[in-house]
């Protein structure tokens, strides 16, 4: 009797530490993380609430409270950002939505070449944001660039594409519609092709026109495909830099300054760490926000 309990007692710490065994495994990772990640974000969301510049840390960082969060929106410059990134956002995700829908639903036929074209849509993705940044710079080059050359040709006038206020944000959306159409064209390609066919063809058989199929059984079936694609588009297009920057820095007159670039400017530039960071964490309170609300949209299309 002793001995069964004995063999029962080990076979069951065995079988405790088997469970354990992939908390193991796991926890270097873990670990790591912890030390990229968790340490820089505690630091960065103490640093909100303290007043650290430049000139005078050395004498101390004192404690702010909230006003560098106050300050945000008071701050015209960060309401001026914040416009220009909702806008940025607005454009980009309407182009980006309307164009992907529609080669989507041009690859989702029975076309000769359609592999190759869907691998030549792919390659936009393929190329880095800084690539992509320096090579439109080179493009929309007032006096040397290949889209004026061909606008002269065509008898038009030059246009001074990220020299000018009115003309620096829509150039970014541009680049950006240029760049991620793509991602949202194969997002919703993917979708469309794992719609069922019965109420496709029950539809034809009917005699519904290809409109009333698409806007009554087409968007209704993809509407949780349509808004992972907005979910993911929305983040990206919210916290974007590298092409901005490379484009712009912001300019001229701060008309293309995004969030993430007036966030870079004051904690990099004027190296205001405490403003950039209260400014970093109700950027990030945005984004949580908007992919909840849109989270909870997706999950109610798929209930």
């Amino acid at each position: 009797m002793r001995l069964q309990r004995a063999t029962a007692a080990r076979q069951g710490r065995r079988g405790w530490l088997r469970r354990l065994e992939p908390v193991f495994y796991i926890a270097p990772a873990f670990l790591v993380l912890a030390a990229i990640l968790a340490y820089p974000l505690g630091y960065s969301f103490w640093l909100s609430f303290h007043e650290w510049t430049l000139r005078g840390f050395r004498q101390g960082v004192p404690w702010v409270g909230l006003d560098n969060y106050v300050g945000l929106f008071s701050n015209v410059e960060f309401v001026s950002s914040l416009r220009v990134t909702f806008t940025f956002m607005a454009g980009a995700l309407t182009l980006e939505f309307l164009f992907g829908m529609a080669l989507a639903l041009l690859l989702d036929h029975d076309l000769k070449g359609r592999g190759l074209m869907r691998s030549l849509i792919l390659l936009p993705m393929m190329c880095t944001n800084v690539v992509i940044g320096l090579t439109w710079r080179l493009l929309f080059n007032y006096n040397f660039g290949l889209v004026n050359y061909y606008l002269v040709r065509l008898g038009l006038a030059p246009v001074e594409w990220l020299s000018k206020p009115a003309m620096a944000l829509p150039s970014v959306i541009i680049v950006d519609v240029w760049n991620t159409t793509s991602f949202v064209a194969l997002l919703l390609l993917a979708g469309l092709q794992a719609l069922p066919e019965e109420p496709f063809e029950a539809a034809r058989i009917d005699g519904a026109s290809w409109w009333q199929v698409f806007r009554y059984l087409t968007l209704p079936l993809l509407r949780p495909t349509i808004l992972v694609a907005l979910l993911w588009r929305i983040i990206d297009t919210f916290r974007i830099f590298d092409v901005v920057y490379l484009l712009t820095a912001g300019g001229p007159a701060r008309a293309s300054e995004t969030v993430s670039i007036y966030v870079y400017r004051y904690g990099f530039q004027t190296f205001n760490l405490g403003f950039a960071s209260a400014a970093s964490y109700m950027m990030i309170l945005i984004m949580l926000i908007m992919a909840v609300v849109l989270a909870r949209l997706i999950g109610r299309s798929e209930a």
